[in-house]
């Protein structure tokens, strides 16, 4: 008896072991497990007011990124990160956003993303309508390299659209490098202000920085390729507006011209920006942003 008495508390031990998770798949579960209960609340009543609930399970979400992740001693970002969503009511916008944290000041300063290689994995295999070839779901480097990826990840209330790529070296330390030029917003078409997003690789972490490119320069030619394309839109809108806005294959053939436009717009830029005077000052730029999350 007096064996097994003291045999038991082993016991329990071992098995509580055997059911302990890692910090990250306990903080999967609890994100999960809080999804689970306010989508069941909204099925029930789908005007229900779910944002008590939403915002108590987000502030335990986000001390337990918090400590999977820790502090971000990087200058120009703060120390402290906040949860990259804010809400886990799905379909709702702030929802689905990468399992990270966001380190930087509300506006357009510099915004930097912190997650983990694990949390990334699992967050890869959710289904997504992006990303997928021939059924397989990306690798974490094939994501990083797709521009897709950042409007469903970090993209908030805007998407991405990539300008062109920026080749840059991998930091000290890194596994995995990938800066491009691109623009976010919430309608397609030209955009004027262009940032560096880029993505390394380190130690089991995952850092995504979104920056104002200040190096870059339009390119004319381009630009020119572009108001043509527009000019030849136009003129289609005027058709479709003259037949009381009702002829769809008219609309169309606007939508596909606009599209077209940009489309050509963009390859000519990835195409003659590596020659432009300006693109070495973009590069430098870039690999500058990189190097903040080397080894020192």
């Amino acid at each position: 008896m007096k064996l097994a008495y003291f045999a038991a508390p082993a016991l329990l031990i071992g098995l509580a072991a055997a059911v302990a998770g890692t910090p990250e798949e306990d903080y999967v579960a609890a994100r999960d497990a809080a999804t689970a209960k306010i989508k069941k609340i909204e099925a029930k009543n789908p005007d229900a007011d779910i944002s008590k609930i939403n915002k108590s399970a987000l502030a335990a979400l986000e001390k337990r990124l918090q400590a999977i992740i820790g502090p971000v001693a990087i200058k120009p970002y703060p120390e402290t990160g906040r949860m990259e969503y804010d809400s886990l009511s799905e379909g709702e916008l702030g929802a689905n956003g990468l399992d990270g944290l966001r380190f930087g000041k509300d506006g357009d300063g510099p915004q930097l993303v912190v997650t983990t290689d694990g949390l990334l994995e699992t967050w890869l295999k959710r289904p997504r309508d992006w990303g997928t070839k021939k059924g397989k779901r990306p690798s974490i480097d094939e994501a990083l390299a797709n521009a897709e990826f950042y409007t469903f990840a970090v993209g908030q209330d805007a998407a991405l659209t990539k300008t062109a790529d920026i080749p840059i070296a991998k930091p000290e330390g890194a596994t995995f490098a990938v800066a491009l030029l691109g623009g976010w917003a919430q309608d397609d078409g030209p955009n004027p202000i262009q940032d560096i997003v880029l993505a390394v690789r380190r130690e089991g972490k995952v850092y995504i920085a979104s920056e104002r490119a200040t190096a870059y320069k339009p390119i004319p030619a381009c630009d020119a390729s572009l108001k043509a394309a527009e000019a030849k839109a136009d003129v289609i809108f005027k058709k479709y507006q003259a037949s009381g806005a009702k002829d769809e294959k008219i609309f169309n053939d606007y939508t596909q011209t606009r599209e077209k436009g940009d489309a050509d717009f963009r390859a000519c830029y990835r195409q003659r920006a590596p020659n432009e005077a300006f693109f070495p000052a973009l590069v430098k730029e870039a690999q500058e942003i990189a190097d903040r999350f080397g080894g020192k």
